[in-house]
């Protein structure tokens, strides 16, 4: 009993602390601290920029990406893209080749597939420029969105990368949760940035200096690890919220499952890479915030067995009977909403619980595969 009593209380604290606290603890501290105006920077040199975007089948979306890049409010002959191709077998390699004439774009062919990060490695010797904007091919740019990352990053000297922010749009009639979820993971690196660093890029849109962009794991998960290695050579990581790329949300949590598999996986091994920013005495305000937003998220699935299976034992009384019962309503209507989704159909209100549900057996997985030693060195675009 008392066993089953500590259990339920650590579990659910820890939990509560993860998906509440935390966010609640930075929210707190940040309303005590003044943050710069972008208004206040004032740029005198535009910097020199090269964006990659790595692409592998993207027909429906690269003419979009490229559209929107030639559309950004930064001067044209301080910026290019390089469209890293990776040997995609589509009309992907035609579509950009019609906007090779411009200056501003180049094609490049990785021949065999090798993934994104093999990508980044293998265009490295050609990046001559002052920063390196890293972004996706589905992943649309705001006209002023390089224009406020250049703005923050020469806010601070010691800033060595600055992520803007992914918005996702409703594409279809089902919900995810994935909206609800970046709401609130963006949320959270808003605080993390204002309290010390975030500890995470957005894949989709970041900005890094030339120096810092060095070689990495081909197997490595790009903003993860690249963020870990700006803050182990002494810089810290900015986020900046309005400079915005949009893309679809995605319609099923089934169809992401495999997705946040992948990534949690390849972050473990990250991390295990960087371990010496968890040492609280060399990194203090860093490790506190790996541990709290990411290392508890990864082992979630830890803490909802062990609430679950503590309240099972706690039956006989009416607190822990009404938790149990509010559990199994939860996580059944995650199940439920899974199981319809693969077939097409929507069940009203279970959009969160099935996303839940969702992250809750990829860290579990992911675990697993970290324990294995399996990783996972390409990506397959679930459009």
């Amino acid at each position: 009993m008392i066993i089953a009593l500590v259990l339920f209380w650590v579990s659910w604290s820890i939990l509560a602390y993860h998906l509440v606290g935390y966010g609640a603890i930075l929210y707190v501290i940040s309303r005590f601290k003044k943050t710069k105006s972008l208004d206040d920077t004032a740029i005198t040199s535009y910097p020199r920029i090269i964006a990659l975007c790595a692409a592998y089948n993207e027909e429906k979306e690269i003419e979009a990406k490229i559209l929107s890049f030639l559309a950004l409010d930064y001067p044209k002959d301080r910026i290019k893209m390089i469209v890293i191709s990776d040997d995609s077998t589509d009309k992907t390699n035609e579509i950009v080749s019609k906007y090779t004439t411009d200056s501003n774009i180049e094609l490049i062919i990785q021949k065999p597939r090798r993934g994104k990060q093999s990508a980044h490695n293998m265009v490295l010797p050609l990046l001559d420029c002052d920063y390196v904007l890293s972004t996706d091919a589905n992943s649309i740019f705001a006209p002023d969105a390089v224009m406020l990352l250049v703005k923050k990053m020469l806010s601070d000297p010691k800033l060595g990368l600055v992520s803007g922010e992914l918005r996702l749009i409703k594409a279809g009639d089902m919900q995810s949760g994935e909206g609800l979820y970046w709401r609130y993971e963006s949320f959270l690196k808003k605080m993390d940035s204002e309290f010390k660093s975030i500890i995470g890029a957005n894949g989709s849109i970041f900005l890094i200096r030339r120096e810092l962009f060095t070689e990495v794991d081909p197997q490595s998960v790009d903003d993860f690890e690249r963020t870990l290695i700006v803050l182990k050579k002494g810089y810290l990581a900015a986020y900046e919220p309005r400079a915005i790329v949009t893309e679809e949300e995605t319609e099923k949590a089934s169809q992401e499952i495999s997705r946040k598999i992948r990534i949690i996986t390849q972050q473990w091994h990250a991390m295990h890479r960087n371990k010496a920013l968890l040492n609280p005495f060399r990194f203090p305000k860093i490790s506190f915030i790996l541990i709290s937003h990411k290392l508890i998220r990864w082992l979630l699935f830890v803490f909802v067995i062990t609430g679950f299976v503590s309240s099972a034992f706690l039956l006989g009384i009416w607190l822990y009977k009404l938790a149990f019962i509010l559990q199994i309503i939860f996580y059944g209507l995650g199940l439920i909403g899974l199981a319809l989704q693969h077939t097409g159909i929507h069940f009203p209100f279970t959009g969160v619980a099935t996303y839940f549900v969702a992250m809750v057996y990829s860290s579990a997985v992911a675990l697993k595969n970290y324990f294995t030693n399996k990783n996972f060195g390409m990506w397959k675009p679930i459009r």
